[in-house]
């Protein structure tokens, strides 16, 4: 479970699993927004877990354009390669034989230098480099928004670094039913995901701060 506190409320918002906070005042909102993005542990935005230890800036996660959000970005790849080349390393024969295959491709290559008419040279091939160099990355295939943000949290979970995950405005692009499926898929993989909105929707729990900040609750369970 993490905390949430900014000047806006009353007391912290507890985010332990999906949680919904609704601000209704244009300027709060984007004022929120903008504390977000450029979070950091003494802002004015508070995020804290366990023992009200405060969240790290690469912790959060934060989705507001999701057409445009990059599932397979270079950051999300080097944890991917990193897992994978530790993965590998549970097998040495395998290691082994990536080795040799290699080595004999690094030589190949480095008799073919010695012909040009330029003096080449060459790095060894790391395992890391070979999983780009083959294009390794996560397999895609959203046709909606509703399925491309079901991958987005696909994701967030395999990243184990991340610990609070945000979207920003995207209530607008889902059907009730799709929000009511999303929040339940958030919850059978035990996450904490808070949505940040500019207005509010029926049907789910929310937290609203209306135009006159006065702080309530709708359809809490």
């Amino acid at each position: 479970m993490l905390k949430m506190n900014v000047n806006l409320l009353d007391v912290p918002l507890e985010i332990n699993g999906v949680e919904t906070l609704v601000i209704e005042d244009t300027a709060c909102f984007s004022s929120l927004v903008r504390l977000f993005y450029g979070y950091e542990e003494d802002c004015p935005l508070k995020l804290v877990h366990g023992n009200y230890i405060p969240l790290k800036p690469l912790e959060l996660m934060l989705v507001s354009d999701i057409l445009g959000y990059d599932i397979n970005s270079s950051a999300t790849l080097k944890l991917i390669y990193t897992d994978l080349e530790q993965q590998l390393k549970e097998s040495p024969e395998v290691v082994s034989k990536i080795d040799q295959l290699t080595d004999k491709i690094s030589n190949m290559i480095g008799d073919e230098l010695l012909n040009h008419e330029l003096d080449l040279e060459k790095d060894e091939i790391t395992i890391l480099e070979l999983f780009k160099a083959l294009g390794v990355k996560i397999e895609t295939q959203s046709d909606t928004i509703y399925e491309k943000m079901l991958e987005i949290v696909q994701v967030y979970k395999y990243l184990k670094r991340k610990k609070l995950l945000v979207f920003i405005n995207t209530y607008a692009y889902l059907t009730g039913e799709e929000m009511k499926e999303l929040q339940q898929y958030i919850s059978l993989n035990q996450i904490d995901v808070l949505f940040l909105e500019p207005r509010k929707r029926e049907g789910i729990p929310q937290t609203v701060v209306d135009r006159d900040f006065y702080i309530y609750t709708e359809n809490m369970v």
